[in-house]
């Protein structure tokens, strides 16, 4: 049975976490880059730093969106989450399209925005399963 509820609320918490960590990612990078432009590894790579971190942020965000979507949801805990993270992770990069192409990285994107909301399903189906069996 689908849970309308789950879904929807999934979808805009996980919308609006993505958001907010979107904000304080580049408040954050933008102040360690100013003040790290003295030191010649992170001029170096400076590039791959805030792309690994701005991939964590992604899927932490997608994994508490997940985590969320199953902890509402009565069955089908995990379908629910890879639902919301695919419809988030679509919207994420459809928003940020510059043009009608899709790319490898907005692929790799949806693939692991979908893998870690599933993953966040996981983990709300085992403390589930941890919490009826305590009863």
């Amino acid at each position: 049975m689908i849970s309308w509820k789950a879904l929807i609320v999934g979808l805009i918490v996980t919308i609006l976490v993505g958001l907010f960590g979107q904000a304080i990612y580049v408040l954050l990078a933008s102040y360690i880059g100013m003040a790290a432009s003295d030191y010649v590894f992170f001029s170096t790579y400076k590039q791959e730093i805030w792309f690994v971190f701005a991939i964590l942020v992604y899927c932490l965000t997608m994994t508490f969106g997940g985590l969320l979507t199953g902890t509402i949801a009565n069955q089908f805990k995990v379908s629910h989450a890879a639902v919301v993270g695919f419809i988030a992770s679509v919207t994420s990069v459809v928003s940020s399209a510059e043009s009608g192409h899709i790319t490898f990285m907005a692929v790799v994107i949806v693939v692991l925005g979908t893998f870690f909301s599933s993953l966040g399903g996981v983990f709300a189906r085992r403390v589930s399963e941890i919490d009826e069996s305590a009863v």
